[in-house]
């Protein structure tokens, strides 16, 4: 996945010109390419491993994580399972991926669509049954709450998984004037969690959500 965005201008008429909206254009890119690559020379690479993450949330947030019976804890868990297990292990599943059609639009009763839907389906529920021996997972919940005021108006659901380093959020019940505050919460959630030169060089999810917030 390439970081930095090919861009293209069409110049019209004189070609040496930095005048009018080409040449804005041009300068425009040239400068978000040099604020990039700044962005990347000043980039700390300094991981925090997931039980430091942990401590970190249940010491700011002053949270604890939700217990394994918690029906929130059972929905993120199927959730994050099947991400991981197409993202990490998809040699676990026997039924073979089918590529998504490609003719869009989408049209009720598509054969192609209705077969792409039902694969995805039975992978997902394959992904599920897979056993704790065959695909090893330890996920940690927590349930930040969001205030206004002394009332919550919205939670942030922080899902930590142990064995596979990985770091994702849900929003639940989000009133529109408390988009800053949990935007500023999750940022600082990723940041802390960081990325490693390891994650860099893969530009792998976590590496791509540090990156994103800095």
């Amino acid at each position: 996945m390439g970081l930095f965005r090919k861009t293209t201008v069409h110049v019209m008429g004189n070609l040496s010109s930095d005048s009018g909206a080409d040449g804005r254009y041009r300068k425009q890119a040239k400068e978000n390419r040099r604020r990039e690559k700044e962005k990347l020379r000043n980039l700390v690479l300094e991981p925090h491993t997931t039980a430091e993450l942990r401590g970190y949330i249940e010491a700011k947030y002053n949270v604890t994580e939700l217990p394994r019976d918690d029906e929130r804890y059972k929905m993120a868990y199927l959730g994050v399972k099947a991400h991981l297990v197409f993202r990490d292990a998809p040699e676990l599943l026997k039924t073979p991926e089918i590529g998504e059609p490609d003719h869009p639009p989408r049209r009720e009763n598509d054969p192609d669509y209705l077969a792409y839907d039902r694969n995805r389906e039975e992978r997902y529920q394959e992904a599920l049954h897979l056993s704790r021996e065959e695909f090893p997972m330890h996920l940690h919940v927590y349930n930040i709450p969001i205030s206004q005021g002394s009332l919550p108006v919205a939670w942030l659901e922080v899902y930590v998984e142990t064995d596979h380093a990985y770091l994702a959020f849900r929003v639940v019940h989000l009133e529109y004037e408390e988009h800053y505050t949990i935007d500023r919460t999750r940022e600082d959630i990723v940041r802390f969690f960081g990325a490693g030169p390891e994650d860099q060089k893969a530009e792998n999810e976590r590496y791509l959500q540090y990156l994103n917030v800095c």
